[in-house]
C-alpha cells in the first residue's frame, strides 16, 4: 500500500518523520496518517514525496490488485461439453460465469481424438486466440492452406480468422487452449 511504500523510502533516505514533513510543508501527524494508511495524500502533497523521496510519480499512483490469487487443484476443474467441440474440454481457469471478478482470459484444456476435428464447423471467434500442443500433433487449417504444430508447439490465431483445427495423427493430441473471456473481459 502507499503508507508501506511512503515509509520505506522515507526509512531509505535516513529521514524522521518531522524532518520529512518539515520538507514537504506538512504536520509529523498527517505523515504519520499517510504512512498509517489512515489518510489520503493530496496531489501536491504526492508531488512533494515523489521528489523529496526521489521515487517515480507512478509507483505512487499504483493501484493494489483487487483480486486474489486462485489455486484450483485438478479435482476442481470444471469438465465442459460444448456442442460443436469433439471430446470435453477441461477448464484450467475460474469459471466466469461462478466468479465475482471474472478472469479475462479462460485456458481450456482439450482431448483432441486421433484424425478428427476440434470442431465440427468453420471456427472463428471474436477474440484472439492462443493454442500450446501439449502432447500429439494438430493441425491449423485455414482456406487452402494448413500448417502442422508438432508437440510442444504453439499458435496465435487473431481474432475473426476463420480456420478448422485438427489431430491428422493416430493418437490423441493434448491442447492447452487460451481465448479472451466472454464474460466480464
Amino acid at each position: 500500500m502507499l503508507g508501506d511504500i511512503l515509509r520505506e523510502a522515507r526509512k531509505t533516505k535516513r529521514f524522521t518523520l518531522a524532518e520529512l514533513a518539515q520538507r514537504i510543508g506538512v504536520t509529523t501527524g498527517y505523515l504519520s496518517n499517510l504512512e498509517n494508511n489512515r489518510q489520503e495524500p493530496s496531489l501536491p502533497v504526492l508531488r512533494e514525496l515523489a521528489e523529496k523521496l526521489e521515487l517515480p510519480a507512478t509507483l505512487l499512483f499504483a493501484e493494489e490488485p483487487d483480486e486474489e490469487v486462485t489455486v484450483l487443484r485438478k479435482s476442481e476443474h470444471a469438465k465442459l461439453k460444448f456442442q460443436n467441440l469433439a471430446g470435453t474440454c477441461e477448464v484450467l481457469t475460474p469459471l466466469a460465469w461462478r466468479s465475482p471478478h471474472p478472469p479475462e482470459i479462460e485456458v481450456l484444456r482439450l482431448e483432441v481424438p486421433p484424425q478428427e476435428r476440434i470442431s465440427s464447423e468453420d471456427l472463428s471467434t471474436d477474440s484472439d486466440e492462443g493454442i500450446y500442443v501439449v502432447e500429439g500433433q494438430l493441425e491449423y487449417r485455414f482456406g487452402n492452406d494448413s500448417v502442422l504444430i508438432p508437440q510442444g508447439g504453439s499458435i496465435f490465431i487473431p481474432r475473426k480468422t476463420g480456420h478448422y483445427l485438427l489431430n491428422p495423427g493416430d493418437r490423441p493430441a493434448t491442447i492447452l487452449w487460451i481465448v479472451k473471456s466472454t464474460i466480464g473481459g
